[in-house]
């Protein structure tokens, strides 16, 4: 499948000639060119002959559902880095997890309101312009995989603390790594685990230590290390080796913050929900927006959506958790926030990390039914500068 680029062309793909008449008419008047198409089948065709800046999918449609469609788009290596936008109904939490679960990037509550339409198209565009320029801002670690489990563990917490990760399998991409984006790198994480392919885990770390002096370097293991290695760790940093088996996992991710970055405490509660819930947020001056989350915990909660508000806003939120009919009302502040970006090694999910503030007793009851405690960070501290 060869695509050929073009500008802010947007697919609308429904199957009611109404609602693609209605959303063509004001994708023109932002100056995109909509493309209507009526249906999954004549998306995925589409896409064959060139490649959109981004898809918007009715999910129920008449043949191949959008879910579907959405899944076969992010499948292909040629149009996995699309943004798909489902448009869907509103209070239904059900229907926006299959969204979820099929990839898409966002959605729009039907019937489509056009400011918040406005904000994904503006958020699309501004994600190709600047994936063009400059690599993506925030904390930059560069993390070389010991074992695959260990990565998407450690990989996923530190995407969903607001980190921009760079994933190396073995030592000589993470050496080619290190001197292609060293600028862009704050830490290294090595896992020395002797399941690392064979190859000595240490003596990579030390070499990376040698081409990037200045970042912080931090060494952990998924497995049991023996003496010998604990005393050569202690030797080059001067601290233990941070081994999973030994902490649990909320303990071990705290304990590679503290030493990526120190005084940054985790915007998250460690032992969190695995509750999928519809995300409506707004400040006071701008449109309603929404996202979705696939976890929560009585203290914070990440939000997946193309229009990230900027860090340090304050948020007003209507929560609807899946198998609820009625949202719950959640007062935050944004920690961090990562709007799109196309084009980059890094790996960062679009979206945001909230510090909750104040949340309704039922949603509170909901959470605190799973988490018997919260482990949070201080609500003194400040908040992570963003760079946008």
């Amino acid at each position: 499948m060869e695509a050929t680029l073009t500008g802010d062309e947007i697919f609308v793909v429904d199957d009611s000639q109404a609602v693609r008449e209605m959303v063509c008419q004001h994708l023109s008047r932002l100056g995109c060119e909509p493309v209507p198409l009526a249906s999954g089948a004549a998306c995925l065709e589409e896409l064959e002959r060139r490649s959109p800046s981004l898809v918007l999918m009715d999910l129920r449609m008449e043949g191949m559902q959008g879910d579907e469609a959405c899944r076969r788009v992010k499948a292909h290596s040629a149009t996995s880095n699309i943004p798909v936008v489902m448009l869907t109904s509103a209070n239904a939490p059900h229907e926006v997890m299959l969204c979820s679960r099929a990839g898409a990037d966002d959605f729009l509550p039907k019937p489509v309101e056009f400011d918040a339409l406005t904000a994904k198209v503006l958020a699309v565009r501004a994600a190709r312009e600047h994936g063009r320029h400059r690599p993506p801002p925030g904390l930059g670690v560069l993390l070389v995989e010991g074992s695959r489990s260990m990565g998407a563990f450690l990989g996923g917490a530190l995407e969903h603390e607001g980190f921009h990760v760079l994933y190396a399998r073995h030592g000589v991409e993470a050496e080619a790594l290190a001197v292609t984006q060293g600028a862009r790198l704050d830490g290294l994480i090595v896992d020395v685990s002797r399941s690392f392919a064979l190859q000595d885990g240490l003596a990579l770390a030390i070499r990376l230590r040698s081409l990037l002096p200045r970042q912080r370097l931090v060494l952990v293991a998924g497995v049991e290390e023996p003496t010998s290695v604990h005393t050569r760790v202690r030797a080059l940093m001067g601290e233990p080796l941070l081994e999973r088996r030994l902490m649990g996992a909320h303990a071990l991710v705290a304990r590679v913050m503290e030493r990526l970055a120190p005084g940054v405490p985790p915007i998250r509660a460690a032992e969190r929900v695995p509750l999928f819930s519809v995300v409506e947020f707004s400040t006071r001056q701008g449109p309603a927006l929404t996202g979705f989350s696939s976890d929560a915990s009585p203290e914070a909660l990440f939000v997946r959506t193309l229009t990230p508000t900027l860090a340090g806003a304050r948020l007003s939120l209507r929560v609807t958790l899946a198998g609820q009919r009625h949202a719950c009302s959640v007062d935050a502040v944004v920690a961090w926030s990562n709007p799109p970006r196309r084009g980059s090694a890094f790996q960062a999910p679009a979206g945001m990390g909230l510090r909750l503030e104040r949340v309704d007793a039922l949603l509170a009851s909901q959470l605190h039914r799973f988490v018997s405690r919260a482990l949070g960070f201080s609500r003194a501290q400040s908040v992570r500068p963003s760079g946008f």
